[in-house]
């Protein structure tokens, strides 16, 4: 996963921006594009879910623990390969 070997993120550094200073003072408009918002929530899942993963000691269990979180993480794997 490109979040795990320590690749760019886009959008999780347009979230860590927007989070820091405001959306208005990052972008110019009050309120946000659906599809941008989108991408950032699904980024910031995405980072979550291998973040949880990765401090997991049997990833298993994890896996049975947290379904949708290993679907998604299984998803951007797949994508990013």
């Amino acid at each position: 996963m490109q979040a795990g070997r320590g690749h760019y993120s886009p959008e999780i550094d347009l979230l860590r921006k927007i989070d820091r200073f405001g959306l208005e003072s990052i972008t110019g408009r009050r309120q946000f594009y659906f599809g941008e918002l989108r991408r950032m929530i699904v980024s910031e899942n995405i980072v979550t879910a291998y973040q949880s993963r990765a401090q997991s000691k049997d990833w298993a269990s994890w896996v049975n623990k947290n379904p949708v979180m290993a679907n998604l993480l299984a998803e951007a794997e797949r994508l990013c390969q």
